[in-house]
């Protein structure tokens, strides 16, 4: 029996999430399985000393792009049919042969057909886009389409459909049903539950989201609810990478200097947002760390712009006055370990749901792309550096999130559900 972690390498913040849950569970005496299609990240695992196994189909570096680009809202599915076979394939087979009697994942969405298949629990953690927060009406609708007429509607309506739309919406289960009814087992219900295991893991803060530890974890779905399992929330608390080794000392050389500090780390998959983020911030009087893995042909580094691949952003943003993101969890809650205001773009509804709550807790800012095409960012950064009142609430945010060890609260979960 085993406890099998299976992170998707197609994404940073889930590859140092299992990274760091493994590490907590070999701390409490565990040995846990690592199996992965590979992927961008698979370096980080080795960099790590970290063993793991490859398992059949690898997911290559279009692979990961496109499967990226699904979960932006670019690309209709994150599988065709015949992949999303051949990845159970590969599971099912690794599972039966390692004798795994739990799977946790971030992801690494096939795995939900795969376990079901074989009748293993799948555990999942990237986030707090989850039922309680649906039903309570927290997730917020889409900034970018408040246009048009949609801008005359109530802003309760538009929210109890975003948050509607989210547990009850069909998009991108086609593969799944058809592979779940070839091997005659459950289909998914909907988008969210295609998400959530059996288990999942909050790694958020109560305060943060608003809803305590005791509610999210006696939370329970009803029967007419969108979710095939019965689902079972268990709070863990934040878990956010730790990688890439020290700063590079052209870092501290560019940081000596009174000017505001802002740390950009925005995905290369929309270089036009990139691009405008570049534009507005090559005048600005300040130092800025554009952290990008690619970087377009019109970025240049000037006096106060320094171009980096991968940093250690755990290091980096306590040195800085501002990080504009997009949103996902291990960006957010790195900010808030540093004490640092955001301004976040968010690609799709889980960015969307981070940012807005460090909004809600005026930390930052959710701000709609077409604040870039109106050349607006420079106005918003201005108001975040002149208001101390931003770093003060993200320090609040910053001590609850200290009051909880997520790594070490999630191996202890892992652990209990295997023995269990």
């Amino acid at each position: 029996m085993s406890i099998c972690l299976f992170p998707n390498l197609a994404y940073l913040s889930e590859t140092s999430r299992a990274i760091e849950i493994y590490k907590a569970l070999t701390k409490q005496g565990a040995t846990p399985v690592v199996a992965t299609h590979g992927g961008t990240y698979e370096g980080i695992l080795q960099e790590e000393s970290i063993p793991y196994h490859i398992v059949p189909p690898v997911m290559t570096e279009e692979s990961c792009r496109d499967y990226v680009l699904a979960n932006i809202g670019k690309r209709p599915n994150f599988y065709t049919y015949r992949e999303l076979w051949e990845h159970v394939e590969g599971e099912i087979e690794f599972f039966k042969k390692h004798e795994v009697s739990l799977v946790h994942i971030g992801f690494t969405l096939s795995t939900k057909i795969s376990a079901r298949f074989l009748n293993i629990p799948l555990s999942t953690a990237h986030g707090s886009f989850l039922p309680p927060v649906f039903e309570k009406n927290l997730a917020p609708y889409r900034k970018d389409f408040n246009r048009g007429i949609i801008r005359l509607l109530p802003e309760k309506w538009k929210t109890r459909f975003a948050n509607w739309l989210y547990s009850h919406a069909k998009i991108y289960t086609k593969p799944f049903n058809a592979v779940a009814k070839k091997l005659e087992i459950a289909p998914v219900e909907s988008v969210a539950d295609l998400f959530l295991g059996d288990y999942a893991l909050v790694t958020d803060i109560p305060e943060i989201i608003g809803i305590s530890k005791e509610e999210m974890e006696n939370w329970e779905n009803t029967r007419d609810s969108r979710y095939s399992s019965r689902i079972k929330l268990f709070h863990a608390g934040a878990i956010y990478a730790k990688l890439f080794g020290e700063l590079p000392q052209d870092v501290y050389e560019f940081f000596q200097t009174d000017k505001p500090k802002i740390f950009v780390a925005l995905t290369s998959s929309v270089e036009d947002c990139l691009s405008r983020v570049y534009e507005s911030l090559k005048d600005l009087d300040c130092r800025v760390i554009f952290c990008t893995t690619v970087h377009p042909r019109n970025f240049e580094a000037s006096e106060n712009i320094l171009l980096k691949d991968h940093i250690p952003s755990h290091k980096v943003i306590p040195l800085c006055d501002l990080a504009i993101i997009h949103g996902g969890q291990g960006s957010i809650q790195t900010a808030i370990a540093s004490g640092t205001p955001i301004i976040g773009f968010p690609l799709q509804p889980e960015q969307n749901l981070n940012l807005q709550l460090i909004e809600n807790h005026k930390a930052g800012l959710n701000l709609p792309f077409y604040v870039l095409k109106k050349k607006q960012l420079n106005t918003y950064i201005h108001n975040i550096l002149n208001d101390q009142s931003f770093s003060a609430n993200m320090n609040q945010l910053k001590a609850w999130q200290e009051k909880y060890n997520g790594p070490e609260n999630a191996a202890r979960v892992l652990l209990s559900l295997m023995k269990n």
